[in-house]
């Protein structure tokens, strides 16, 4: 089984970012060096790194190894439409990159997925992405461990069919005070990253 773990930057009041339409990105201003460093080095330590397609779309991630050293873990973005933007940073540096989709996704929106340089785009649940079928499946190709930087409603499904080992939450020392910034984990309040 793969060990997942979770790793969140949350603010004083609990929230993943500052606004319900920002970037998680702009939490990285708070940190210093050593923490930068930190938070790479757990990637590079990992197999696998995964984000919901929301993070994909709010945040641009690279989502690799650049202020630690070690490898790059291998990108896997659950997107039941796949539909990701296709200028997207991860889709264009030919860095593995795994897309998984829902039966559901159309096809056209797949093969323009499976077009980028070193995407895979694999089918993997009927309405929505099975992740307990995708953690087998990347369990058989020797992924033995996962970081998950992803949003609210990725989070939330990982916990309900039990696939999360470890969390780990980083405190940043700021106050959002808005009440539509995403959680740490609310699957239906507004501006929830998703899968």
């Amino acid at each position: 089984m793969i060990e997942i773990t979770t790793l969140s930057e949350l603010t004083i009041d609990g929230k993943l970012s500052l606004g319900s339409k920002a970037s998680s990105k702009d939490l990285f201003e708070f940190y210093g060096d050593d923490l930068r460093t930190w938070f790479h080095a757990h990637r590079a330590s990992n197999d696998a790194i995964m984000v919901g397609s929301g993070t994909v779309v709010s945040d641009d991630p690279e989502l690799t190894v650049r202020h630690a050293p070690g490898p790059n873990p291998l990108r896997v973005i659950p997107s039941s439409s796949a539909r990701l933007p296709l200028d997207a940073k991860l889709l264009n540096d030919g860095l593995p990159t795994l897309v998984a989709v829902s039966r559901m996704a159309e096809y056209v929106d797949m093969a323009a997925l499976a077009a980028k340089p070193n995407v895979e785009v694999l089918s993997c649940g009927e309405r929505c992405v099975d992740l307990v079928a995708l953690m087998d499946i990347l369990e058989g190709r020797g992924v033995r461990s996962m970081i998950v930087e992803g949003g609210s409603r990725l989070l939330h499904r990982l916990h309900q069919v039990g696939l999360v080992n470890r969390i780990i939450i980083k405190h940043i020392p700021v106050i959002t005070g808005s009440m539509e910034a995403p959680s740490y984990m609310c699957p239906n309040e507004p501006g929830v990253n998703s899968t």
